[in-house]
């Protein structure tokens, strides 16, 4: 299915990929009490709204899936049939517990980063974050700056305009 779907040039489907996100966050809610599901689906909202391709926003729906689902082989299924070229970028999005969130942000691939600050974006203006939290995204978006010497060049513009002026980091 995978390679005709490559020959095809077929992209992953919407709603499959919904509701995979749906079935993987089932039951699951936000610090404000809403549905864990608003935070995927406004994370590809972003994705859309700055100008990145079908398959990040996919990934953005998808990039919570493997840490929120009990059974993450089966979950690397339902992801794999629905739209196999997330799956790489969506592990490499699930953060190892007790790993250095820095390293981590570093590590992560342009396709990657795209989905993480869109996160990021999200998290900070939706929950408010904890000083923790906020210091831990602050960090990582230094980070990327002194290691770019500013921008990703894969981030669209106006989205590094967002998180930076959201995080208070130039």
């Amino acid at each position: 299915m995978e390679n005709w779907r490559r020959f095809l040039d077929e992209e992953c489907e919407d709603d499959e990929v919904e509701q995979i996100a749906q079935v993987a966050h089932q039951g699951q809610t936000r610090r404000g009490g809403e549905e864990y599901i608003t935070h995927p689906k406004e994370v590809a909202r972003l994705a859309a709204q700055y100008g990145y391709d079908e398959l990040i926003q996919s990934v953005a729906m998808l990039h919570d899936t493997l840490e929120d689902y009990d059974d993450v082989m089966e979950m690397e299924e339902y992801i794999k049939e629905a739209c196999p070229e997330a799956l790489p970028i969506v592990k490499e999005l699930t953060h190892a517990p007790g790993s250095d969130y820095t390293e981590y942000v570093l590590s992560l691939s342009s396709q990657a980063l795209q989905v993480k600050l869109l996160d990021m974006l999200h998290n900070s203006a939706d929950l408010t974050p904890d000083k923790k939290q906020y210091v831990k995204y602050q960090a990582a978006m230094q980070a990327i700056v002194d290691r770019d010497g500013g921008p990703p060049s894969a981030l669209h513009p106006e989205h590094w305009k967002a998180i930076s002026t959201q995080l208070g980091v130039q």
